[in-house]
C-alpha cells in the first residue's frame, strides 16, 4: 500500500509504533487544519506557529490516546488543538493579569479609601464563597485564585475535566446570582440570549 493512501487511523497506529515516516504524512495531511483552529483562538501568527509544534509533538507522544470509538482522527486532532488554544490564552492572561497586578501594587499609592474598598470586596468574595457548594468552591479557587489550568485542577481534584468545568461554570453561575441584583441578572440574560 501506498504511504499516502493509508487512512488516518492506520498512520496514528504507526504513528503510536514511533513510525517518522508516517508522522511526517500525518503532518503534512493536518498541519493547515490545525493552524487554521488555533489562529483562530490565538490571532497571533507566531503563538500560532509555535503551539501548533507542541501539538504535533503531542500528537506524536500521545498517538495512543486516540479510541476510534470517540470519533475520527481529524477530530481528536481538532479538538485536543482548540483546547490546547483556550488553555493557552488563559494562562497568557493568567500572567498577563498577574504582571499587570504586580505593576500597578508597586507603581500607585493606594489611597485610605481604595484600601477601604478593597478589603470590602475581598470581604464579599469571601462570603460569595462560602455560598458555594465546596466542590465548586475548590474548582474555582484551585483555577482562579491558584492560575491552575482546568486540566491541572482536574489532576489536583482528581476528577474528570468534563466535571472540573462543569464546577467552575456553574459556581461563577452562582457567583454572579450572589452579587448582582435581580435587574442586572436579567439583563445579562438578555445579552446571552
Amino acid at each position: 500500500m501506498l504511504e499516502k493512501e493509508k487512512t488516518d487511523e492506520e498512520l496514528l497506529k504507526a504513528v503510536e509504533k514511533g513510525s517518522l515516516d508516517d508522522f511526517k504524512i500525518l503532518y503534512e495531511r493536518y498541519f493547515q487544519f490545525i493552524y487554521k483552529i488555533v489562529y483562530s483562538i490565538l490571532k497571533d501568527r507566531d503563538d500560532t506557529a509555535d503551539l501548533c509544534h507542541d501539538l504535533f509533538l503531542e500528537y506524536y507522544r500521545k498517538a495512543n490516546s486516540y479510541h476510534p470509538t470517540r470519533g475520527s482522527v481529524k477530530s481528536w486532532l481538532a479538538v485536543r488543538a482548540k483546547s490546547r488554544a483556550i488553555d493557552y490564552i488563559r494562562k497568557k492572561d493568567r500572567v498577563v493579569l498577574k504582571e499587570q497586578l504586580l505593576y500597578q501594587k508597586e507603581s500607585t499609592e493606594q489611597s485610605v479609601e481604595d484600601i477601604a474598598l478593597a478589603n470590602e470586596d475581598k470581604k464579599q468574595l469571601k462570603d460569595a464563597l462560602q455560598h458555594l457548594p465546596p466542590a465548586q468552591r475548590q474548582a474555582i479557587y484551585l483555577n482562579y485564585i491558584e492560575s491552575l489550568s482546568h486540566k491541572e485542577t482536574a489532576e489536583r481534584l482528581d476528577r474528570p475535566l468534563g466535571t472540573v468545568k462543569s464546577l467552575i461554570r456553574y459556581g461563577i453561575k452562582n457567583l454572579k446570582k450572589y452579587y448582582l441584583s435581580p435587574q442586572d441578572l436579567q439583563r445579562g440574560d438578555r445579552h446571552d440570549a
